[in-house]
């Protein structure tokens, strides 16, 4: 039970900082930059990976990559940085495809 508490601790937590940087960025220009910088921080807080040695059990991979790459002597922290690797070329791709879109209806529009 303590496991899912955790989660649901650590998703309401998250929720609230999205939203926070999302409020705290509204008012960025250029467009793409802040669209970036949302996007990139949403990729890096919401990706789980396996929790290390033990199997079965997710952690949200930043945290996994900071524990396994500075505190294990043994760890091993490449699962956590390619699957933010990952995480963060779908946001350069979603980034790009919200700036293509904005540039497309703007020369639609006029």
């Amino acid at each position: 039970m303590g496991y899912i508490w955790g989660w649901i601790v650590c998703l309401v937590a998250t929720a609230i900082v999205i939203w926070c940087g999302l409020w705290m960025t509204r008012r960025w220009k250029p467009l793409v930059l802040r669209d970036l910088v949302r996007m990139f921080a949403i990729a890096t807080l919401l990706v789980p990976v396996t929790a290390g040695s033990h199997e079965g059990f997710y952690a949200p991979a930043y945290i996994v990559l900071m524990y396994e790459g500075l505190f294990v002597t043994e760890g091993d922290p490449i699962p956590a940085l390619s699957a933010l690797t990952l995480a963060w070329g779908a946001a350069l791709l979603v980034t790009f495809a919200l700036a293509a879109r904005r540039l497309f209806w703007r020369r639609a529009d006029a």
